[in-house]
Formats: structure tokens, C-alpha cells, sequence
């Protein structure tokens, strides 16, 4: 295999074995890529991002060598599970149902994936404590503790080697369903929002720049990205793919990732950077389902590559490392503009179905990796919704409507996925952040509307405050169309009032007959009906100086006369 020296004579542990498998599959890679560089890095249009049975996402560097091995072996599904994983698949449900059995098939081989984990101990009373409870300390704190880094290897299975599809054909489904390919956009130039976006409105780390010139690279001294436009390129998947590389590029500077100084560019050091940048734009780019082609810049740094990994498997295990936080800070930030975009998106739909009685979700239990979740777990494993739906029920302790946890939609956090719901309940799951469950009780709109009137909106959430702003632009218009509210102050001067939705205010001021009075704003309050809000305001405006200074005046004058 491609000449790869293995140094160990003592024999390899764990790690050196799956770095020596990473190298050669990296090997193999760049030569296949060396006799054809217009080869992409990942067969086109196949593969979503790795993650385990539970949903949870593998990190940069275990991410590329898994999408490597699924298209070495043809797995469809890029989703693993170690072998004590799929044995919990096989524990009775709630009412001890047995369920065939789900089992690694006879001669698979494991594949590793390479997980840090963190020891704490206490400088004096050599106490431990668990990594996520030493992050929540503070610095002052985390002083008094030792923090030992481990490097674990972990051996994994593809969905693909286990009889999971005929012992859980449900199940099976449901990731068959999540793991589809969606086709991109068609055409020479297709576009693609969030970074569309980001260029647009300046959200990445640096200024991107599109000009109508033939280079792409980023600036160190200026700490810029200067890329051709769109149109000149064959596609709009060269554009983003070559825009990531030089994005990749970017995460290196001081301040940031600080992997290079400006001093380094064009030296052999940066033939390792190159690298860095074409694994990371090819990560970045299969997760937004984008063929990414090695930069043809970039074709002469092949050889060095080759030599390096051959010499050498911490090069590989470095330079993954560098490209996993690399992607990490690129991928974080278009998901979050894509988050914003779709929320964008989501509360126009429902403007323009408004008409139709919208249903609210509101958490009456929510469960983190610090409680006892087994039981859940187990049914989600099966495929058992309906079973974890009834579970998940028995949570709900009967008490009403919280509005500080009572939301338009279900998903509220990136990487929410709702499991199941019936009329009443639903249950949402969310795998990034150690695991959690959120059960939630659904509300039709017009019982949210209720509980505001009878409680105000001083805990409510944003969608419920939005309800409560309805409320009262609907209680207006009714009240507008009447006749509009006017009030005469103490010196006979006359104010029209207007509430204004978008400030959520009662504005005051003349009237001209096409200019809504806007000179006082007031802050409507919820918890009040609409005549106790105009009758405040009232109050408000009788008490300013400006409107009664001329009856001050005219009762002197008058004085005089007499």
C-alpha cells in the first residue's frame, strides 16, 4: 500500500494502528487524485455527515475518514454504532416486548474513530469530577484543578454491517429518510443563501470580496478574501467550493485559529496549510451537499502531501486536527445564518396562513443527560415512537400553560428533531448537546390568547408576545373604525391615538388626516385591557408640562381682567 512506513517496532497501541489505517487511506486518496486531479474528494452527490446511532455528529477529523470509508465500501447510510450499542438495541421494551434481535453480521470488521476525553482532579483533595461540570466553573476555579487530556480510540460499525433493517425495518426507514441525498439546485449558478448572505452583509470572520478578476486567495496583511464573481466560474459549486478553500484559509490567522504568521506564506510550511484548506473545503462542502474538486493550485503540493504521510502518521492526525477546527468555525457559521434564514421563511408561511388556527407547543418536561433517560433511549433506539410517545406522557405532571416555555414552533434549537406527535402532545429530540428530550403539550392559538388575558405576557416567550401584539392591533382596528381614540387636554388641545404593532405602543400626537400621530409613545401593557391602556395614557399626557402650561397662563390673564 503506497509505501507507508510504519516506525513502531515495539508494536503499535490503539492509536498508531487507526493513525496508520488514516494515513494509508489518505495515501490511496491523493494518488488516485494525483493521476486525475479533476477527481473530487467525494464521489458527487452521495454522502450526508457522519453522526451515531443517536444522531449525534462525529467531529472533522473522524467525519473525513468515515465519508472515505463509506465510499471505499458503498455504505448508503452514514450513520455507526459501536458494538455495545447495538446490543442495548436488544433490551425488552417498557412492557417487556421482546424484539428480534439486532446483531453485527458474521466476519464485519470495525472501523476507529478517535475521541478525546478530559480527567479532572483536583490539585489537593486529588477529587475528580466529570469534564462538563469543570466547564461551568469558574476561572478562579478551574485553577485549582488538573485537566488531563486522553486520546481514545473507539471501534464502529456501519448501520450497513448489522441486520438492523430486517430486525427494525421502522427505524431503518427513518434514517434511510433523514440520510437522503436532497438534489441541488439545478442549473450553472445556483445559489446558496447563507453564504450568499454572508458575503452580501459581511458575516464571516474577514471581508469576502467577488471581483471580475482571474485569482483567489486570501490576504494576510489585509485580511481579505478576494474571489472571482460567480459568473466567471463553470459553477456555482466551483464558486462556493473554492470560496470555502479561501475561507478555511482565513480560520489560520492570529487571532483566530493563529496557524501561520504572514511570513510563512510560500515556504514548506504552507504546502501543510494547503492541505488544511482542501480538507476542510471538502468537508464543508459535502455537508451542504456540494462536490468539492481539489483547487488546481493546489495540484503541485500532491507529492509533498504523499511524502509527508508516508513518513509520518502525526502529520495526518495534525493536520486533521487543524481541519477539523477549521471547518467547525465555517460550518457554525453558515448554519447559524441558515437558521436565521429558514426562521425568516417559516414566519412568512405562517403570516400567509394566518387564517387557519395555528397550534402552540408548550415544554412541560425537559430532559438532559443529567437525568435518567434510559428508557427513552431504548424505544428511540427500537424505533419505537409510538411506545416512547406514551412514556413520555407520564412526564406531564398536569399543570397548564407555561408561556415562558410555549413556542410557535417545536424545533427551537439547531439540530431538534420531532420524533413524533398525536392531537395532544409531541415529543422533540436533540442529539448535539449530549441528548436531550423535550416533551411538549400542544395549544390551539385561541387557548394561548385566553391565557393572556387572564395572565399578561410578563413571563411569555417571543411567540406568545407576538399573539399578545395581535391582540391588541385587532382590539385597535375594531376600535379605529368606531372612531378613533382622541383625547382633549387641559388646554384645549387635541391628541389622536394609534397603536403601532411594529414598536408595540400607543403613539399620540395630531392628526392631520395622513400622518399617524407619532409625537408621545407609551408602552402598551398586556396584563391591561385596551380602555385601561388609553385611559393611562390619558393620565400620561394631562400630566406633561406642555399641556398645561397655557392653562397656567390664560387662568393668569383671565385673574387680571376682573
Amino acid at each position: 500500500m503506497a509505501g507507508y512506513r510504519k516506525k513502531n517496532a515495539d508494536g503499535p497501541n490503539s492509536e498508531d494502528k487507526a493513525l496508520d489505517l488514516f494515513a494509508e487511506m489518505m495515501i490511496e486518496k491523493i494518488e488516485g487524485i494525483q493521476k486525475d486531479w479533476k477527481k473530487p474528494w467525494f464521489t458527487e452527490g452521495t454522502l450526508q455527515w457522519p453522526r451515531n446511532l443517536h444522531g449525534r455528529e462525529y467531529n472533522g477529523m473522524n467525519a473525513f475518514m468515515l465519508l472515505l470509508h463509506c465510499e471505499k465500501e458503498g455504505y448508503k447510510i452514514p450513520r455507526f454504532c459501536t458494538f455495545d450499542c447495538v446490543q442495548k438495541l436488544n433490551k425488552p421494551g417498557k412492557d417487556g416486548e421482546e424484539l428480534p434481535r439486532v446483531s453485527v453480521l458474521r466476519g464485519e470488521k470495525s472501523f476507529p474513530v478517535m475521541l478525546t476525553t478530559f480527567t479532572c482532579i483536583h490539585k489537593e483533595t486529588k477529587e475528580k469530577i466529570k469534564y462538563d461540570d469543570y466547564k461551568k466553573l469558574s476561572d478562579d476555579e478551574k485553577e485549582q484543578y488538573n485537566v488531563y487530556p486522553k486520546m481514545q480510540v473507539f471501534r464502529v460499525f456501519n448501520v450497513a454491517q448489522t441486520n438492523l433493517q430486517e430486525a427494525r425495518p421502522e427505524l431503518w426507514q427513518k434514517l434511510e429518510r433523514e440520510n437522503s441525498r436532497p438534489a441541488i439546485e439545478e442549473g450553472e449558478h445556483f445559489s446558496f443563501a447563507p453564504v450568499d448572505t454572508m458575503i452580501r452583509d459581511n458575516l464571516w470572520i474577514c471581508p469576502i470580496t467577488p471581483k471580475y478578476q482571474n485569482d483567489a486567495y486570501y490576504s494576510i496583511t489585509k485580511n481579505e478574501i478576494i474571489v472571482p464573481e460567480k459568473e466567471q466560474f463553470k459553477s456555482g459549486e466551483s464558486f462556493y467550493g473554492t470560496l470555502f478553500h479561501e475561507m478555511t484559509h482565513s480560520t489560520g490567522a492570529e487571532n483566530v485559529l493563529d496557524r501561520f504568521k504572514p511570513t510563512t506564506f510560500g515556504s514548506p510550511e504552507y504546502a501543510r496549510e494547503e492541505l488544511v484548506a482542501e480538507l476542510g473545503s471538502a468537508l464543508v462542502a459535502q455537508r451542504y451537499g456540494m462536490t468539492k474538486h481539489i483547487k488546481e493550485d493546489s495540484c503541485a503540493y500532491l507529492k509533498g502531501w504523499l511524502d509527508e504521510l508516508k513518513e509520518s502518521p502525526q502529520f495526518i492526525k495534525t493536520t486533521l486536527l487543524d481541519v477539523k477546527r477549521a471547518s467547525s468555525i465555517v460550518t457554525q457559521k453558515v448554519d447559524k445564518i441558515a437558521q436565521e434564514l429558514e426562521q425568516n421563511v417559516t414566519e412568512e408561511q405562517e403570516n400567509k396562513h394566518s387564517t387557519k388556527e395555528r397550534i402552540f407547543y408548550a415544554s412541560v418536561a425537559y430532559l438532559q443527560s443529567t437525568d435518567d433517560t434510559t428508557q427513552l433511549d431504548e424505544l428511540k433506539d427500537k424505533g419505537d415512537y409510538k411506545g416512547l410517545l406514551a412514556l413520555a406522557k407520564e412526564y406531564y405532571d398536569g399543570n397548564g400553560m407555561d408561556e415562558q416555555h410555549t413556542f410557535a414552533s417545536p424545533l427551537q434549537n439547531r439540530g431538534d428533531d420531532l420524533l413524533i406527535e398525536d392531537k395532544d402532545f409531541a415529543v422533540v429530540y436533540n442529539g448535539s448537546v449530549g441528548g436531550t428530550y423535550d416533551i411538549m403539550l400542544k395549544y390551539t392559538e385561541q387557548e394561548v390568547r385566553d391565557h393572556i388575558r387572564r395572565y399578561g405576557t410578563d413571563r411569555a416567550s417571543d411567540d406568545v408576545k407576538e399573539v399578545a401584539k395581535d391582540m391588541a392591533a385587532e382590539e385597535f382596528d375594531v376600535l379605529k373604525h368606531q372612531k378613533l381614540p382622541m383625547f382633549e387636554m387641559p388646554n384645549g388641545k387635541h391628541l389622536f391615538v394609534w397603536y403601532n404593532r411594529e414598536t408595540d405602543t400607543l403613539n399620540a400626537g395630531p392628526f392631520t388626516g395622513t400622518d399617524i400621530p407619532d409625537r408621545h409613545r407609551f408602552a402598551y401593557n398586556h396584563c391591561l385591557s385596551m380602555e385601561a391602556n388609553l385611559q393611562s395614557v390619558n393620565e400620561k399626557l394631562e400630566g406633561m408640562e406642555e399641556y398645561q402650561a397655557e392653562v397656567q397662563e390664560e387662568s393668569y390673564i383671565s385673574g387680571l381682567h376682573r
